[in-house]
């Protein structure tokens, strides 16, 4: 295949993949752009979304813990309480009325918390001594002394005898027993006890202030989510999502522990640093805050717990694609009406490609077509020059006839006089004979040198002006003498019209300009004006007026004919318009002055006013120093004859 044949080959394959070439500017940084801005903001808004999550499960922990921080507080305030009143009533009063007053202290202490479930005083070998509990009816009871039991295997007993006086102990939060049994159904309990010494220090006892946990473990239960929990420090669950879970170590069931069913995450708690903290894990993310009273007052003995509170893994993902959904719209609505709007934009630009494209064939093609049509102008104003050098040399050579004439006349009459002289001086020459033949032969030398001295007058004009004309030569000249020459040379026309020209311009207005396209304008006009403006044979007046205007100059032919009617004034100045079609009109006068006007002097001519049977007046405005050169036409400047005609309506006239 050769170079020809694959240069179309390449030529059809790029008008193919243009579209391809300029879609994908437009297209393809918003599908990377878009994307990328979308899973970024999609991290952003996740990473918000679990953040505010994880700290309202922050805030639900801290709540929780609260509540067991009041219940402690007050615990420890109460205790406090009780054994100031049991070591006051044992040392001011007898031991019956004492016991009858804290009796009444002990129910009433009852009645004031309904979450206390008993109030007892034990002697110094953990029996109990008095208690008063919660009846089923829920108002206080003292227990008989014949139904008061033995506690001192009970370990809240021997581990508050072995504390130093006026310490503190709290027992882990377990079931109640009575009489070695579980009570059934499950209440879990706290019991805080303490001793109580004489001002000597002797031990009266121990008092011990059971806590009803029912209430307290309830608060971590809330209607809107079920994910709080509370273990103790062995990882047994003593509130959990599933009641079932709950107090495993009461009925022997040691897989009911955190760490058994979550093992990485009982693992982190106990060895992590801190007291609170949150971990993601594969069941979710857990926030978790170990309660420890114990650490921070040194006479409360008190085991640890950690509240708990887990977002499922089902939440997180939810959450995750509630954004991921979101997110996923979003892009793709963006994408949609981006894509659609690259896509109308590439078209838009394939259309203006092509139209452009269609656009400098278009041009390609005008500019040769233009090309075409100047050099076809050039050739008309080359043909009307010759054609008016034409007519003038017919009209010199009309004018030359007179005086060429005349002296013929007059060498024949010269030669017959010198015959008649030659015969008389055959005969014999008088005095007058010489006389006679001297009078007649300075006459007719007279006569022959005035009409010889006329024809190279004319000859001298139609010489500057046919050579102005022909060269288009610059130089300065005065403008009355060009305009006398130029109707010098058209007597001959003139003279058989009986119109009478006026000529009006100043002497000594010189120019420095081209004579002859200058010359030609006003041949041209006058003839326009004598050929168009008397077709009702009435004879005219011409005025011819020239007039400097700082550094331009107005030359002004006026005439008293007929004018030109308002439905040709536009079109005078387009080539090839005339009125006067068959009768050898060619309808390039005024185009060509025009052309002349603009191209070559710098000028316009434009037609002041021409109304019906009130005559025309065109008017020529030229700089008294012209252009450097012609005035060349560029490439894809409109043509002459559009110049022409945009000058003449600019100036809101028309010409002839």
């Amino acid at each position: 295949m050769t170079a020809a044949d694959t240069a179309p080959a390449a030529t059809g394959l790029r008008d193919r993949l243009r579209p391809l070439w300029i879609l994908l500017p437009y297209i393809l940084p918003w599908w990377l752009l878009v994307p990328t801005l979308t899973t970024l903001l999609y991290q952003s808004r996740l990473q918000n979304d679990l953040s505010q999550l994880a700290v309202a499960q922050s805030d639900y922990v801290d709540v929780r813990s609260a509540v067991l921080t009041n219940a402690l507080i007050r615990l420890t305030n109460d205790i406090r309480l009780i054994e100031h009143v049991t070591r006051s009533a044992h040392q001011h009063l007898p031991a019956s009325i004492a016991r009858e007053r804290l009796g009444r202290f002990f129910g009433n202490l009852l009645d004031a918390h309904p979450d206390y479930a008993q109030v007892r005083l034990l002697d110094p070998a953990c029996h109990e001594r008095l208690r008063i509990e919660r009846a089923a009816d829920g108002r206080p009871t003292q227990v008989p002394d014949n139904d008061l039991q033995d506690k001192s295997r009970r370990p809240y007993c021997t581990a508050t005898q072995a504390l130093p006086d006026g310490h503190i102990y709290l027992s882990p939060l377990d079931a109640n027993m009575e009489y070695g049994r579980v009570v059934l159904p499950l209440q879990p309990m706290l019991r805080i006890a303490t001793h109580v010494t004489q001002t000597d220090g002797t031990p009266l006892g121990i008092v011990v202030l059971n806590f009803d946990a029912a209430p307290l473990l309830a608060s971590f239960t809330d209607p809107d989510r079920s994910d709080a929990a509370l273990v103790d420090a062995d990882g047994y669950w003593l509130h959990a999502p599933d009641p079932a879970d709950a107090f495993g170590f009461v009925t022997g069931q040691t897989d009911k522990r955190l760490g058994v069913r979550y093992p990485a995450l009982w693992a982190h708690i106990r060895n992590s640093p801190r007291n609170a903290g949150q971990i993601q894990l594969d069941s979710g993310l857990w926030t978790f805050r170990r309660f420890a009273p114990g650490s921070a007052s040194p006479h409360l003995h008190a085991p640890a717990w950690h509240v708990l509170s887990q977002i499922p893994p089902e939440a997180l993902a939810e959450v995750r694609n509630k954004q991921l959904a979101l997110h996923l719209g979003i892009a793709g609505t963006a994408l949609l009406v981006l894509t659609g709007l690259s896509l109308a934009l590439a078209a838009s630009r394939l259309r203006q490609q092509r139209t452009g494209d269609a656009l400098a064939r278009s041009n390609q093609e005008l500019a040769q077509s233009l090309a075409r049509l100047e050099q076809s102008q050039d050739e008309l104003v080359r043909s009307a020059k010759l054609a008016s050098l034409g007519l003038m040399v017919a009209g010199v050579a009309h004018e030359l006839n007179t005086p060429l004439g005349a002296a013929m006349l007059a060498s024949g009459s010269l030669a017959e006089q010198l015959a008649t002289l030659e015969e008389a001086f055959a005969e014999g020459l008088r005095r007058s004979d010489i006389t006679r033949f001297t009078d007649a032969h300075a006459a007719g030398l007279a006569l022959l040198n005035d009409n010889l001295q006329r024809a190279a007058q004319l000859i001298r004009q139609f010489k500057e002006v046919a050579a102005d004309r022909a060269t288009a030569t610059r130089h300065r000249f005065d403008l009355a003498d060009t305009v006398g020459n130029v109707l010098a040379l058209m007597h001959n026309d003139l003279k058989h019209t009986r119109h009478r020209v006026e000529l009006d311009i100043p002497p000594g207005l010189t120019l420095d300009s081209y004579p002859g396209p200058l010359g030609q304008i006003v041949q041209n006009l006058i003839s326009n004006a004598v050929r168009h403006g008397y077709t009702d044979g009435r004879v005219g007046h011409i005025r011819i007026i020239a007039r400097p205007q700082e550094d331009q100059v107005t030359l002004s032919v006026i005439d008293d004919g007929c004018g030109i009617p308002a439905d040709t004034r536009e079109r005078i100045w387009d080539p090839f318009f005339t009125t006067r079609r068959h009768q050898g009109g060619t309808g390039l006068g005024l185009h060509l002055c025009q052309h002349m006007a603009t191209s070559v002097l710098g000028g316009a001519l434009t037609l002041v006013s021409a109304e019906m049977d009130q005559g025309c007046e065109f008017r020529l405005t030229i700089p008294v120093s012209a252009p450097d050169g012609p005035t060349e036409r560029q490439p894809g400047t409109p043509h002459t004859a559009n110049t022409a005609e945009r000058t003449a309506r600019n100036t809101g006239s028309a010409a002839r």
